[in-house]
C-alpha cells in the first residue's frame, strides 16, 4: 500500500474568547487575529484510502512554512525518494519501497531527516505529531482498527478532560470574575467535574479565581491551576500554600526555571541543566501542601528521567504533538508509571484530528489518571470535521471507525481556510 498523494491545507479557526496565559518572556502572541491557525496533512494511498493528521495551533512566532512549502517536503520524502532510511525487510526478501505505508516508522524517520533543523523548536514536534497521526490514520484504516488497538488496546471506555480557564487580558478584576463564574457554570452544567485556572500574573487576583472556581464547581471538583513557570523559586511555595488554602488540588509548573515560553522556544537550555533545575523544582514539590506537575513533552527524554531521579514532581503532562507523535507520547507516559507517576495529556488545543489522536493514547495508557487538558472541542468555535467531538459529561470517548475515526468536512474546510 503505497502513499501516492500528499496534500497540506491551512485553516484558520476562532476560539470562543481571546486566550493568553501567564508570561514571563513576553511572547503573548499565541493566536492570529483570535483565531488559531493548523495545517491538515492528507496522505492517500494508490488504493484509494487517506489517513489525516494537524500541525496544531501554529503560533505567529514559529514562522512556519507555507502549506505548499511543507507539502512539496513531505511528497519528496514520501511519495518520490524510493527506499526509504531504514526501512528494513518483511516478509522475506521483500524490501519495502519509500511510501509503502508498511515501512510507516521509516517513512516518519524520514521526515524527522528532512525537516529543517533552524525551525522553531515546537513547530518541528507539531510537524512530526502531524505526519504520524496520518500515517498511523491510513495503517489503522489499512487493517479495519481503531488506533487505540495500535497503541496497545483500551483499558478505559473514555478519558476524563478538564475545562481550561484561561486568563482574560487587560479585562478587571470584576470583568474577569464575572466571565469566569459564567465559564464555569456552564461548564459545571454540561457535566464537567475537573478545571484548570492559568495563574501566575496576579497572585491576589488568582486566588480570587481560585475561590470562585471552587465556589461554582463545589467541595467535589478537581481544581489544579497552571502557572506557567512565571513564579520565582523563592516565592513558589507561599503562593503554592495560598493556592491551597483558596482550593486547589495540585500545580503545574510553578517555578521560572521551566517557564513555557522557555521551554518552547528555547528546550536546549532546560535540557543542558535537566539535573539542577529537576533538584530546584523537587526543593519546592518535598514541602507543597498540593501535587506539583510538570510537562515533559518538549524537552528530551533525559528531562522526565531527571524528574524521577530526584523525585521533583507527582504527576506528568505529557502534550502528545508536542512530543512529536504519539509513540514518543506513549513512551514518556511509560517511563512516569514505571516510577508509580500518574499522568494526564496536555493540549495547545486542537481541532479534531488532533484531540482524536489524542483520546486514543489516553483510552490506551493505564497510567492516563488524572484529568486531561483536552478541551479543543469547547473552546474552538467551530471544527472542520464530519464527526466533531462534544465535551457533554465532561469526557471524551474515541470515535469506534478504524484509524482516528474522522472524516474531514470539505464545507468547512473551504469555510476557514487561512
Amino acid at each position: 500500500m503505497r502513499i501516492s498523494y500528499v496534500r497540506v491545507r491551512q485553516v484558520a479557526v476562532p476560539r470562543i474568547y481571546d486566550t493568553y496565559c501567564a508570561d514571563p518572556k513576553q511572547l503573548k502572541a499565541t493566536i492570529d487575529h483570535g483565531r488559531s491557525t493548523y495545517q491538515i496533512i492528507e496522505l492517500r494511498t494508490s488504493d484509494g484510502l487517506t489517513g489525516i493528521g494537524e500541525v496544531s495551533d501554529i503560533a505567529p512566532r514559529m514562522d512556519a512554512p507555507s502549506p505548499a512549502t511543507l507539502q512539496d517536503l513531505l511528497s519528496g520524502v514520501l511519495v518520490d525518494t524510493g527506499v526509504p532510511r531504514g526501512a528494513g525487510v518483511l516478509a522475506g526478501s521483500d524490501v519495502l519501497a519509500g511510501g509503502d505505508v508498511r515501512a510507516w516508522r521509516s517513512l516518519y524517520d524520514s521526515v524527522d531527516e528532512a525537516l529543517p533543523g533552524d525551525w522553531y523548536p515546537e513547530l518541528r514536534q507539531l510537524m512530526l505529531f502531524g505526519v504520524e497521526c496520518a500515517l498511523l490514520d491510513l495503517v489503522g484504516k489499512a487493517h479495519g482498527l481503531p488506533l487505540y488497538e495500535l497503541l496497545g488496546g483500551r483499558c478505559r471506555r473514555a478519558a476524563s478532560v478538564s475545562w481550561v480557564a484561561y486568563l482574560r487580558g487587560d479585562a478587571t478584576l470584576e470583568d474577569e470574575l464575572r466571565a469566569l463564574e459564567r465559564e464555569v457554570a456552564d461548564q459545571v452544567g454540561s457535566g464537567m467535574k475537573a478545571f484548570k485556572l492559568k495563574v501566575g500574573e496576579d497572585h491576589e487576583r488568582d486566588l480570587e479565581r481560585v475561590r470562585l472556581a471552587r465556589r461554582i464547581a463545589g467541595p467535589d471538583a478537581y481544581i489544579k491551576v497552571d502557572a506557567s513557570g512565571f513564579w520565582e523559586e523563592v516565592e513558589a511555595l507561599p503562593r503554592l500554600r495560598d493556592m491551597a488554602e483558596a482550593g486547589a488540588d495540585a500545580c503545574e509548573t510553578p517555578i521560572r526555571a521551566l517557564s513555557r515560553p522557555m521551554s518552547r522556544e528555547d528546550p536546549a537550555r532546560i535540557e543542558a541543566d535537566a539535573d539542577g533545575i529537576a533538584e530546584a523544582l523537587a526543593k519546592v514539590s518535598r514541602h507543597s501542601p498540593i501535587p506539583i506537575i510538570e510537562h515533559v513533552a518538549d524537552l528530551g527524554d533525559a528531562f522526565l528521567t531527571a524528574l524521577i531521579r530526584h523525585r521533583a514532581v507527582d504527576i506528568v503532562n505529557v502534550v502528545p504533538c508536542q512530543a512529536g507523535g504519539l509513540r514518543r507520547a506513549g513512551r514518556l507516559l511509560h517511563t512516569a508509571e514505571t516510577a508509580g507517576m500518574p499522568a494526564l495529556l496536555g493540549s495547545t488545543i486542537e481541532l479534531g484530528p488532533g484531540t482524536a489522536a489524542s483520546v486514543h493514547l489516553a483510552v490506551s495508557s493505564a497510567n492516563v489518571e488524572v484529568p486531561s487538558d483536552l478541551v479543543g472541542p469547547g473552546l474552538l468555535q467551530v471544527d472542520v470535521c464530519a464527526n466533531p467531538f462534544t465535551l457533554e459529561g465532561g469526557e471524551l470517548a474515541p470515535f469506534e471507525g478504524p484509524g482516528l475515526g474522522m472524516d474531514l468536512d470539505e464545507e468547512k474546510m473551504e469555510h476557514w481556510s487561512g
